[in-house]
C-alpha cells in the first residue's frame, strides 16, 4: 500500500501492482495523513508499506528496489 498524493509518482516508477491511498483526493485524507505520521514519524508522502511493513518513503523505496530489498519483499 502507497500513502500518497495524486501527483507522487513512484508508484509508477516501481513498475508493479499497488494500491494507493491519494490523501489529498480522499474525504479525512488530512486526518490520515496525521494518523500515519504518528505511526512512521514521517508526514511526508509518499509513504511506501509492504505486507504491513514500512519501507519509507521515496528515497528508501528506491534504494531498497536498487539493492533488491523490494523485489525480495514482493517475491518477485
Amino acid at each position: 500500500m502507497i500513502f500518497s498524493k495524486s501527483d507522487a509518482p513512484i508508484a509508477i516508477r516501481l513498475g508493479v501492482e499497488y494500491f494507493a491511498l491519494e490523501l489529498d483526493t480522499l474525504e479525512g485524507g488530512a486526518q490520515l495523513q496525521q494518523a500515519m505520521a504518528k505511526k512512521v514519524g514521517r508526514s511526508s508522502v509518499p509513504q511506501v508499506f509492504i505486507n504491513e511493513e514500512h519501507i519509507g518513503g521515496c528515497d528508501d523505496t528506491v534504494e531498497a528496489l536498487e539493492n533488491g530489498k523490494l523485489k525480495a519483499l514482493l517475491k518477485l
